[in-house]
């Protein structure tokens, strides 16, 4: 898709260009085109699919090796500016007035509504806020055009089959351990539980699937002298087969993997089990709700990113929500997880979109009255299940 191409780095792809386009025809050699590119994509910081664009230049290209970039200028504004009302509308969604009742309503809207642009193109140019005022000041013409939340669900049809939303949707709320003081993690972890907590989250990062380093196994059997809680394991990692025995053996109760990280889920969904463990598939905010389908069936849970894993203290993607609503319509008892920027101003939007199980690291432990927030977050899940 266009906007996924080149909708993130179009400011810095144009004075790039134009350096080769010194007469501003509009038409520049596909090699000049290309080596803006590179260096467009350096300066914004934006890791694109080099293969694809090579195709779309190839596409667009004339016979005498030219590519006409006023015409994709053009292209992806317009391809944005559309993109822009399909947001507005997804933010009406999440913070517009809805009532239990029409919440199916919503999830069915939401899930047709899944933005085109890269999850980073989108957090670059809304800066993550999660404001219908603050949105319609930089996108102004996007939010006039873009339909209210009562009017979308009145286009919303149900059948009597949709209806039948099916499921028991219990909530459990998961403190990141990763938020919490390491030097006195034990009697952190019995807190959370004593506050209210059902889950321990616990990020596991191996320096190499993502850019951190966080704990391992010892940590999990270290932690589990302390409860008898779930610990729910999140691995970052590039080869999560290799650690199934030591998790297993520390008492880890769910292990759930990256499905950008292995080349057969399904096999790895059989170890697991084997392990005597949950399984369950995270999903990185740009990954499609559509890839983790084929596995569902025999999942504990999928975990929905909404932030790019590997760091806390991101700002929360709300527009990956029209993916949760996806997983939720399509299979209505299997646990949803959203990890990420989770605070009690976002909690409601996930929970709109269908998730149940809530991580929050900082949102909980270091806000004032943790206990207060866990009850909180609890409340909204259930408020609309």
């Amino acid at each position: 898709m266009i906007e996924r191409l080149f909708g993130s780095c179009i400011p810095a792809l144009t004075a790039e260009i134009k350096k080769s386009d010194t007469t501003n025809t509009g038409i520049v050699a596909i090699d000049d085109f290309k080596s803006a590119f590179e260096a467009a994509s350096s300066k914004s910081r934006t890791a694109l699919d080099k293969k694809m664009v090579v195709d779309f230049i190839t596409k667009h290209s004339t016979s005498d090796g030219k590519i006409n970039y006023f015409a994709l200028l053009d292209a992806v504004g317009k391809s944005l500016e559309e993109d822009d009302k399909r947001l507005a509308e997804v933010l009406n969604l999440l913070t517009g007035k809805c009532d239990k009742n029409k919440i199916h309503k919503l999830r069915m809207a939401l899930a047709k509504l899944a933005p085109k642009q890269s999850c980073q193109s989108i957090l670059k140019r809304t800066g993550g806020k999660m404001s219908p005022e603050e949105f319609a000041k930089s996108f102004t013409n996007a939010s006039k055009e873009a339909r209210s939340t009562e009017a979308i669900l009145a286009a919303e049809n149900e059948s009597k089959e949709s209806k039948n939303v099916g499921g028991d949707i219990k909530a459990a709320i998961c403190p990141s351990v990763l938020s919490s003081d390491f030097a006195k993690l034990g009697s952190e972890c019995q807190e959370m539980i004593k506050l209210g907590a059902d889950w321990l989250h616990m990020d596991v990062m191996d320096g190499h699937f993502v850019p951190n380093l966080t704990i391992g196994a010892p940590v999990i059997a270290a932690v589990r002298k302390y409860t008898k809680a779930c610990l729910d394991c999140h691995l970052m990692v590039s080869n999560p087969a290799q650690w199934l025995p030591d998790f297993a053996k520390a008492g880890a109760d769910t292990f759930t993997f990256h499905l950008e990280a292995v080349e057969d889920p399904g096999k790895m969904i059989d170890m697991i089990l084997e392990k005597g463990m949950k399984p369950g598939i995270a999903l990185k905010p740009d990954t499609p709700a559509e890839d983790v389908f084929p596995f569902c069936d025999k999942l504990n849970h999928v975990l929905v990113m909404t932030v790019e894993p590997g760091f806390g203290g991101q700002s929360f993607m709300w527009w990956t929500m029209p993916k949760v609503a996806k997983i939720r319509l399509k299979f209505p008892s299997i646990g949803i997880q959203v990890d990420g920027g989770v605070k009690t101003h976002t909690i409601d939007a996930c929970a709109r979109a269908g998730a149940n199980l809530i991580v929050s690291g900082s949102g909980i432990f270091k806000a004032e009255k943790p206990g207060d927030v866990i009850s909180i977050m609890r409340k909204s899940v259930d408020s609309v299940n």
